[in-house]
């Protein structure tokens, strides 16, 4: 496919790196020059630089012939008109990363798949997404969801008294017929691994699981944990974001409290608010913190606009007891020192945004990569072609021809999650999610393209 990227931050460059992957023909435009020479000599896709509403330069990045158009600058007027333009030139699918609320209310009139756009990409919903996976997992020390969150992948690092320590992959599967999960990657001394059936799990090793949502109970059991461990919650921020997270998380817990610092914004929050309980105050001060309890909260949210702010205050509810802290932070530079310090859990959001897209791209069934962490082992998302060397046969008759450490970890039939075993049959059209080492990536795709 021929995908046209308008904006080269961090959003439009990660998505052409990972689109790059996958073979498609990409082009960037960035019209800030600085931006431009930081990015042009990083990757071999084409970078433009220039103002995307240009229609001599979108004709230049290929927009005549473009299958898809992304527009992901910071201003949503532009990404909508870029959409807009998108559709005069016949290009498919245009997708338009929108901030505003504005856009997204329930009562304007303004309806923007009449403006030329497919699909929006809201970034504060983004965030709030990736929050709740962790409060629905607690414990979690990483996070991703797949298929519209039917499909989950969680990261438990795990200690002596869990249920899953000195047993087998193989016969916790076993054990767990009726609630199907497995296990994809581990972490033992540094080392990272894809595990087989033989595997004992130890104290000390982090360990990443895939299961349907219907096996999540199952799943944290294993770990001792429970979503009802989560019960009191408290968010800081004067920002749409806390705003919206607080919403969602109304009739999850059983309680929720939001640390304004703007007096006007807080009086928005509690008019918006009927269930979250609104303290006007600076979530950085102690004597603030102490008054709402903190050393009670299961998650304590950093969700401010600042990110000193949010690491000052996250830190600071740590240390006076909250269970586990998430921080949003803008720059992605230093999560192993964030993590050092004490903060469980960083949310970048221009890389949340990202994933988002990657995910809505999927099911024009581009494949979708997600590292999982800094680790050397990637969850790829595929899918099966007619007559591929892996379609039509049993995966135990096919075994040898599957790169040696990769797992087919799901096969995603319809609406339908399946945990495949030795009789499973991949048909054409399956969506899978295959687990292997980075370097393997292109040679197991291969494996799934008509011979």
């Amino acid at each position: 496919m021929r995908i046209i990227i308008v904006g080269g931050g961090v959003v439009g460059f990660n998505l052409a790196e990972h689109l790059r992957y996958e073979h498609h023909d990409i082009s960037l435009i960035e019209k800030d020059q600085a931006i431009y020479e930081q990015i042009k000599d990083r990757s071999d896709i084409q970078i433009l630089c220039g103002k995307g509403t240009s229609p001599r330069l979108l004709e230049a990045a290929g927009i005549k012939t473009a299958d898809m158009l992304i527009a992901v600058t910071p201003v949503d007027e532009i990404n909508i008109l870029l959409c807009s333009m998108a559709r005069q030139y016949g290009v498919e699918t245009r997708i338009a990363r929108i901030r505003s609320d504005e856009f997204r209310d329930e009562d304007t009139a303004i309806e923007l798949s009449e403006m030329g756009v497919t699909l929006i990409i809201d970034p504060e919903s983004v965030v709030v997404d990736s929050i709740l996976h962790f409060v629905e997992t607690p414990g979690a020390s990483n996070a991703i969801n797949f298929q519209d969150g039917n499909v989950l992948m969680r990261g438990y690092r795990v200690v002596e008294d869990m249920p899953v320590v000195g047993q087998p992959l193989s016969e916790i599967r076993r054990e767990n017929l009726e609630h199907p999960l497995i296990f994809v990657a581990a972490i033992r001394d540094g080392t990272a691994t894809i595990p087989d059936g033989d595997f004992v799990i130890k104290a000390g090793d982090e360990i990443f699981g895939i299961f349907p949502r219907s096996s999540l109970e199952t799943y944290l059991n294993l770990f001792n944990r429970t979503a009802k461990d989560v019960k009191n919650i408290i968010i800081s921020g004067a920002s749409l974001t806390a705003v919206l997270l607080a919403e969602a998380l109304e009739g999850m817990v059983e309680k929720v409290i939001l640390i304004d610092p703007d007096t006007e914004h807080a009086q928005m929050a509690a008019d918006r608010l009927n269930n979250v309980d609104i303290v006007n105050g600076d979530s950085t001060n102690s004597g603030i913190l102490n008054e709402i309890y903190i050393r009670n909260a299961d998650f304590f949210i950093a969700a401010s606009k600042e990110n000193e702010e949010n690491v000052m205050s996250a830190l600071l509810a740590k240390a006076e007891g909250a269970s586990e802290v998430v921080a949003i932070i803008t720059d992605t530079r230093h999560d192993q020192l964030y993590e050092s310090i004490g903060i469980d859990h960083v949310i970048h959001p221009r890389l949340a945004i990202a994933r988002e897209i990657l995910e809505a791209i999927h099911h024009g069934h581009i494949g979708q990569i997600v590292q999982i962490r800094d680790l050397n082992i990637e969850a790829i998302r595929i899918t099966a072609e007619e007559n591929s060397p892996i379609t039509g046969r049993p995966l135990r008759h096919v075994r040898s021809k599957i790169q040696k450490g990769s797992i087919i970890s799901t096969v995603l039939r319809g609406d339908k999650m399946i945990i495949p075993d030795g009789n499973t049959v991949i048909e054409p059209g399956d969506q899978m999610i295959v687990i292997t080492y980075s370097n393997n990536v292109s040679r197991v795709r291969k494996l799934f393209k008509s011979r």
